[in-house]
């Protein structure tokens, strides 16, 4: 008696809701209670989806949106019986496998996570959030390589994915957390001045809020040398919000400014895009200003990237503005190799670092990169770039630039 008077309550709640104006009255149950949960009334939505399984006790999907409710209210044992209710009559609906893989991963019951996340991957082995919830899994009940195997998988199907990122970062913090790189970086003129060469060695430890690392670097052109060291990190705020602060001191001041300021901003705004500003300063005898702008799509394996960089002219009539373009395809299995290729107009590198750099305007710049990840442990990198820049009553100056790195991991 107790059970058939709830029910007829459920279906007058409803019909009351219906009756009342700040109730949608759209005729469509699901579309009604969808709005007023997502508006804060879920009361109200769940008393409706009641009533309406009430009368239509197979309708699956005002079954699956009412166990989603549920669950946002933190009625997670009702909730699960309603969406394993959705799987007993469609075992392939997936969204109810992801509603209580979601449970399982809030109440930390990780083996439970594992089941749905394994049946998942075979409904839909191409389907990258499965992925995420599997490495989710296999790192809570402690298998972090196999977790890490699996969120590079991920990665390497969709590199911009804010939360394999950030998971990947936590994995990295515990499993190889140091690296140490080696570079070397030099340039050739079309004129008979004397080539220039850069070489670099840093440090990095990978933390779970994001990496800090320490650079040495020496650079000879011109006859002069100079020496610079920097402090980097990059700060991950929550999964697709991230940072970059660095700082950078020179010894003699010849050729690398006094101080080096940078910082950035990267926000992920959904459908594979991420937006990132930026500013620099370099403090030569007198402290130039540069501001960034990108504006990066993620599509698949491939990353797409257009940036603009304004450095202010305090000094003279004209600002300058430099454009740069680049693509990157990701190769391989491990989510971190990949081959690149870009262009740009006006200055010709898309990150200055000394005096010589700040010349080279008005370039059109062609590049190529790459980074290929070896034997798990193992970063080798190359970069290769030509430079034609005007030059006033001169001839044109070609500027070709080759650069290698290796990092290894431990």
């Amino acid at each position: 008696m107790r059970g058939i008077t709830q029910r007829v309550a459920a279906v007058g709640v409803a019909l009351c809701l219906y009756a009342t104006p700040g109730w949608a009255q759209s005729g469509d149950v699901i579309a009604d209670a969808r709005v007023a949960a997502t508006s804060g009334r879920r009361g109200e939505a769940l008393a409706a989806l009641a009533g309406h399984l009430e009368t239509s006790p197979r309708d699956v999907d005002a079954r699956l949106l009412y166990g989603l409710v549920l669950s946002w209210e933190g009625r997670y044992d009702e909730a699960r019986r309603e969406l394993e209710q959705v799987l007993a009559q469609t075992p392939a609906y997936n969204d109810a496998r992801v509603a209580l893989a979601n449970i399982a991963w809030w109440n930390g019951e990780y083996s439970e996570l594992k089941r749905h996340a394994d049946a998942g991957r075979v409904q839909r082995p191409d389907d990258v959030e499965w992925l995420l919830l599997d490495a989710r899994a296999l790192d809570g009940l402690g298998q972090s390589r196999e977790a890490r195997r699996v969120v590079q998988d991920l990665l390497s199907r969709s590199p911009g994915h804010p939360q394999g990122r950030s998971l990947k970062n936590r994995l990295d913090s515990s499993l190889r957390p140091w690296s140490f790189t080696m570079g070397y970086g030099g340039d050739r003129f079309s004129d008979d001045r004397t080539p220039w060469a850069e070489y670099a060695m840093s440090i990095s430890r990978q933390t779970p809020v994001g990496s800090v690392i320490a650079r040495a670097s020496h650079v000879e052109r011109f006859g002069l040398s100079d020496r610079l060291f920097e402090l980097e990190m990059y700060p991950t705020f929550r999964p697709g919000t991230y940072g970059f602060v660095g700082i950078g001191v020179a010894k003699d001041d010849l050729l690398y400014p006094n101080y080096r300021v940078a910082t950035d901003l990267y926000h992920s705004v959904g459908r594979g895009y991420e937006v990132s500003a930026g500013f620099r300063r370099l403090a030569f005898s007198t402290t130039t200003d540069i501001y960034l702008a990108a504006l990066t799509k993620y599509t698949g394996s491939w990353m797409l990237t257009g940036k603009a960089m304004f450095v202010p002219d305090f000094e003279g009539p004209e600002d300058s503005v430099s454009f740069h373009a680049q693509v990157r395809r990701y190769i391989g299995g491990s989510g971190e190799s990949f081959l690149g290729a870009g262009y740009s107009h006006g200055y010709s590198r898309e990150e200055l670092g000394d005096r010589a750099e700040l010349t080279n305007l008005d370039a059109d710049t062609v590049r190529a990169n790459a980074d290929v990840l070896v034997w798990s442990r193992w970063l080798l990198s190359a970069s290769a770039s030509t430079s034609r820049q005007e030059r006033t009553q001169r001839t044109p100056l070609w500027q070709h630039s080759l650069g290698a790195s290796v990092t290894v991991y431990f």
